[in-house]
């Protein structure tokens, strides 16, 4: 399968911060609408993924409907409507689109089975030389002298290509009605080729999360108040995680939107 250019577009830097201010501005439109959607889909990804035994894989195959999800619950509230959770029902009933959203949750199913397999299994050493003191608690210096440096680059080696290539294969079957196989290329290759707008994005979002907690911190320290700043930091996290969540509708629609 070669690669077709017209079907996704190569973005500028500044996309990245193109795609948080959209985020942002969705989460100013409709902050608890978001942020119910966002905590939908955390909880049920939580929830299934600490099922015994199978909870990895049911994840993994709830992770594409999901994710078509959060992006139209988005697209609806740039859009001045309300998000729905009718779009489930919709994907379902789609036998089509189904049994690809399902093919895509096998696939990203295989890359998480794989990651913890090859984590588990190099990292079993270091693992078990780390200490566990009196109060049940780790002795972190133990982790620091044996962190399994080797297991987590080799995890990272089949994470990062796996969940770029799932990253917009739900969307591109959802909305382009490409197959999975093309949906799952065409992902790899669309990030790949906007690899410096998502870095901007991620650093965006890394920079405006450590300023609000340091002023918290601040905040807490001339307040001599370490409960203040628990009580704050807990609607930061909230608040970035529905705007990260929210900026994937904007990357999404730049790259893929109205390309056919």
């Amino acid at each position: 399968m070669s690669y077709n250019d017209a079907r996704s577009r190569k973005l500028p830097a500044s996309a990245g911060i193109d795609w948080f201010l959209q985020g942002l501005k969705a989460a100013r439109m409709a902050p608890v609408s978001m942020l119910g959607v966002v905590l939908f889909y955390l909880l049920v990804m939580g929830g299934l993924s600490a099922l015994p035994l199978a909870g990895t894989v049911a994840a993994a195959f709830f992770m594409p409907f999901g994710t078509v999800f959060v992006a139209h619950s988005t697209r609806d509230v740039l859009a001045g409507k309300m998000p729905t959770y009718s779009v489930f029902k919709e994907l379902w009933n789609s036998m089509t689109t189904r049994r690809s959203l399902v093919r895509i949750g096998v696939v990203y199913s295989f890359v998480l089975i794989a990651v913890e397999a090859v984590y588990g299994f190099m990292a079993a050493d270091e693992i078990s030389h780390w200490v566990i003191t009196e109060q049940n608690r780790l002795d972190w210096e133990s982790v620091r002298a044996n962190f399994p440096w080797d297991a987590t680059i080799a995890s990272l080696a089949i994470y990062l290509p796996g969940v770029v290539s799932v990253w917009f294969a739900p969307m591109l079957i959802a909305q382009n009605s490409m197959p999975p196989g093309k949906a799952l290329f065409y992902s790899f290759f669309g990030c790949l080729r906007n690899l410096v707008p998502v870095i901007v994005l991620a650093l965006v979002l890394a920079a405006v999360m450590m300023a609000a907690v340091t002023a918290v911190v601040a905040l807490a320290v001339v307040l001599s108040s370490e409960t203040l700043a628990s009580w704050l930091t807990i609607p930061i996290v909230f608040f970035a995680a529905v705007v990260m969540y929210a900026s994937y509708w904007p990357m999404y629609r730049d790259l893929f939107g109205d390309l056919n």
